[in-house]
């Protein structure tokens, strides 16, 4: 029980073709119309915006800061090599993250989202996003694990009995050393290295607010020279979110095919 899952130890025993995401999605409860109204597709997006909110009204200290630089990179590197090590609907994917825990991916965004919260500076976001995160990520955990159970039977059975669902244990951290198997950049999509800038250039937006609102926030508006050579820090802050975030329009590309996400 003790060891993690690998590829070889656990034999696909489901099917190997594409599946149909529309059909399977609305079979598994997938239905977007009956979504709550919070659920992971939004849950982000509601955290920038208190984040930023946030960021107004809390201070930021260098602790909390270097913490979410921290967050961030691992998030950032679990999801990256996640997706490296992916294949999407076609088979029990047992290998690399996925020997660490089930749901590499949803930890990936939990430690950025957790990354968020603390450049906010308000602690009050911070403890209560874990409870928003299950709130949201909940219902999609239950169907996914539901339909990899229907397709892989006694194999995936065995899996979640070894492997944890979103954070490592004692034993599956083990496996860390592994977290690159079966990785592949050919998997590795441009809008996957547009999402990565996105996540920097809101972190780097959000430190600028902390740095602009104690030289008077409302100086900025009417772009103050003064205001700008005293705070070049804050300039620069602006113009780093700004060119992350242009650049990741241009690496962005049309939106990948509709599929079950087992992830």
């Amino acid at each position: 029980m003790g060891k993690s899952a690998d590829v070889n130890k656990y034999p696909d025993n489901g099917p190997k073709e594409e599946m149909d995401g529309e059909k399977n999605g609305a079979k598994n409860g997938y239905d977007r119309n009956n979504r709550p109204l919070l659920n992971r597709s939004n849950l982000r997006d509601i955290i920038i915006v208190v984040c930023l909110i946030s960021a107004v009204l809390y201070d930021l200290d260098w602790v909390r800061l270097v913490l979410s630089g921290l967050l961030m990179i691992f998030g950032c590197f679990f999801h990256y090599v996640t997706k490296g090590v992916l294949i999407r609907n076609v088979v029990l994917c047992q290998a690399g993250t996925y020997s660490v825990v089930r749901h590499p991916y949803y930890m990936a965004n939990y430690l950025i989202d957790s990354s968020f919260c603390l450049l906010s500076g308000n602690v009050y976001l911070l403890l209560i996003y874990p409870f928003l995160f299950y709130w949201s990520y909940g219902p999609t955990i239950r169907k996914e694990e539901s339909t990899l159970a229907s397709l892989h039977n006694s194999a995936f059975l065995r899996y979640s009995l070894d492997v944890p669902q979103i954070f490592p244990d004692a034993y599956s951290i083990r496996s860390m050393k592994e977290v690159v198997s079966g990785f592949s950049t050919q998997r590795i999509t441009r809008n996957e290295i547009s999402r990565f800038m996105r996540f920097w250039a809101t972190g780097f937006f959000i430190v600028f607010i902390h740095t602009v609102k104690k030289g008077h926030l409302e100086k900025i508006w009417p772009l103050d020279p003064v205001f700008f050579h005293d705070h070049y820090r804050a300039l620069l802050l602006l113009l780093i979110a700004f060119v992350l975030f242009t650049a990741s329009l241009f690496f962005q590309c049309k939106k990948e095919p509709s599929a079950v996400k087992f992830e």
